[in-house]
């Protein structure tokens, strides 16, 4: 089987952020497309990545195809790409091989393993209030936060605006973002309000290089949803749970 991708980076940073929750995984071919999903080490985070058929330039399979990987690898190769680079993947019986092609070509062997399949739970959750942003303004927004030195930041949510709070050592800072102040793209639903860890928060936002957009969605005491949409219908979900205030 092969696989292709023509912009090598952007592709890149799907499993650069991937390395900040999950060692390894188990990259999932099939005709949808490209799947993976996992829990970090401390369960408090969910991810479920859909790359789907669309998004490859070549997309060559029979069946489907499940093979264990480091993702620190992966991730180390694709820091290599230019950005005029494409990046093809083949997965042989026990080898997967990456080609960088732009201004001349590497290539590089990685060994796979047996991985058995993590129990990933399904996530079947109704939240109350739901907001889009664009994916760059939430990752500044989030660097910005985190530079005041709080561990929690809080999503709150009143008659349409979406306020994220933090407080800590350095200073203390609150952002209403709304439709009307440009803010937001779109958001609906009831009040809610709940805390979640900056840290987990921050180690997504490296997903502003492949996605445009991100879909937020949250209740009080229930999960932040962090929705990074990708080209052709595709996505990476974070399913952070919620601090005990």
């Amino acid at each position: 089987m092969k696989i292709k991708v023509v912009d090598a980076v952007n592709f890149s940073f799907i499993f650069k952020t991937l390395t900040e929750f999950m060692e390894e995984t188990t990259l999932q071919l099939d005709q949808d497309g490209l799947k993976i999903k996992g829990i970090d080490p401390s369960r408090t985070v969910l991810i479920d990545v859909l790359i789907p058929s669309g998004y490859f330039e070549t997309y060559e399979i029979e069946g489907e195809t499940k093979v264990g990987v480091k993702l620190e690898d992966i991730a180390n190769i694709l820091d290599t790409a230019t950005k005029n680079d494409s990046v093809s993947i083949d997965i042989e019986q026990d080898k997967v091989l990456f080609q960088l092609d732009g201004e001349y070509e590497r290539t590089f062997t990685l060994p796979v393993f047996s991985s058995a399949d993590a129990e990933i739970p399904e996530i079947k959750l109704e939240f109350p209030f739901k907001a889009t942003m664009l994916t760059a303004t939430f990752a500044d927004l989030v660097d910005e936060l985190e530079e005041t030195g709080s561990d929690i930041m809080k999503f709150k949510s009143e008659e349409g605006k979406l306020l994220i709070i933090v407080e800590g050592d350095l200073a203390s800072a609150s952002i209403e973002l709304s439709k009307d102040n440009g803010g937001l793209m779109d958001s609906e639903g009831s009040d809610a309000e709940s805390t979640y860890s900056v840290e987990f928060i921050a180690n997504t936002t490296k997903m502003r290089k492949p996605s445009d957009t991100v879909n937020i969605e949250f209740g009080t005491q229930l999960p932040l949803k962090l929705r990074y949409n990708l080209p052709q219908g595709g996505y990476a979900d974070f399913y952070i749970s919620p601090r005990a205030e």
